[in-house]
């Protein structure tokens, strides 16, 4: 269970490094800047980040936040809409623990739309459940062979 939980933690990390969502929450944005001129109006976009209240981070830091609220009306695994600082580890030796109030609060709406999003296969969808295939940690005596939930037994 610990190995399916850690699983899932390093995904939902890899996820949110490749997105972007870890530097945005670091206060680093891209150094490129682009010009563009738009002659449509278009309708404002809603933030992805409703609430930031996390310090910057120093350079050479590193911080680690905890899930303080997951989406509710979404399958497991569920992604998280609320990220609370817990601590701020710097190579110097120097922590600095988090307050409740250093969350950062993320859009539920466009949370929702790309879990959706990530989570839809374009194949056919399948129903069915993977096989629980009975494992032995240690060799059958000569003799004996395993049966199908994994006990030794005798050949005749």
């Amino acid at each position: 269970m610990k190995q399916l939980l850690v699983a899932v933690l390093a995904a939902l990390l890899v996820a949110a490094v490749q997105g972007g969502l870890l530097g945005r929450i670091f206060h680093r944005g891209s150094n490129e800047t682009t010009t563009t001129t738009t002659t449509t109006t278009e309708a404002p976009r809603r933030p992805f980040f409703i609430n930031n209240n996390v310090p910057a981070i120093p350079t050479g830091c590193e911080a680690q936040f905890k899930c303080k609220k997951k989406l509710a009306d979404v399958p497991a695994p569920r992604p998280c809409v609320k990220y609370c600082l817990q601590r701020i580890s710097c190579p110097n030796g120097q922590n600095t623990f988090g307050t409740a109030t250093q969350c950062v609060d993320l859009d539920e709406q466009q949370v929702k739309a790309a879990h959706e999003a990530s989570t839809a296969s374009p194949g056919a969808a399948t129903t069915e459940k993977p096989m629980m295939v009975a494992m032995i940690d240690f060799p059958c005596q000569p003799g004996y062979l395993p049966d199908h939930r994994g006990r030794c037994r005798e050949i005749w």
